[in-house]
């Protein structure tokens, strides 16, 4: 596994603008001028169908980084950010170590850009070992126990019905069957098992 650092970053002077890259991807003009800035991480593909990892972190740029004591600024007085990080064909997960790898060879690359920021031209970012590691998968889905939980619960309910009906069959009062040969009786005789109804 390998990764390639690269900047974005404006000068004094200029504007936002690539000005580290790995080699593949200087001549794609814009690309990493889209990505850098719209999340911490993403998975993109170049013009050529190459699937990439592209992870940043921004950071401003302070005195000690380029040797000075004052923080440089822009000509409106603005302090200057840098968007770096690093490009991968795998799905890795960053670490703090990248991160610091990729600052220091972006900052390497915007001292020399600095010095002459109109006649600059993209640098050509060496491959990295990173730090990161690829992520371990996504996490496991717990089993779906709704289907089984409902299955279990209709088997209950299905037993308490059939009990239900069943008790009240053998404790429970018949509706009286009119027959013309016989009369309603007014209070049936207690028996010990299931009534028979009178055959007409």
């Amino acid at each position: 596994m390998r990764t390639w650092p690269f900047l974005v970053a404006r000068g004094r002077r200029s504007g936002y603008r690539v000005l580290l890259a790995p080699d593949f991807l200087i001549s794609q003009y814009g690309f990493l001028e889209d990505i850098a800035g719209s999340g911490p991480r993403t998975v993109v593909t170049t013009v050529g169908g190459r699937k990439l990892t592209v992870v940043w972190s921004e950071h401003t740029v302070t005195g000690p980084d380029i040797g000075t004591e004052d923080a440089p600024r822009d000509e409106h007085s603005r302090p200057l950010h840098l968007l770096h990080g690093f490009v991968s064909p795998d799905a890795v997960q960053p670490s703090e170590v990248d991160f610091d790898q990729s600052l220091q060879a972006a900052l390497d690359t915007y001292r020399r850009f600095l010095t002459d920021e109109e006649q600059f031209t993209v640098e050509a970012s060496a491959s990295l070992q990173p730090d990161s590691s690829a992520p371990a998968g996504p996490p496991s889905v717990p089993r779906k126990i709704f289907p089984v939980v409902l299955v279990g619960l209709a088997a209950v309910v299905t037993v308490a019905v059939i009990t239900i009906i069943a008790v009240t069959s053998l404790t429970g009062e018949q509706p009286p069957v009119l027959c013309p040969s016989t009369t309603v009786p007014t209070a049936p005789a207690p028996v010990t098992s299931v009534p028979l109804r009178p055959s007409c």
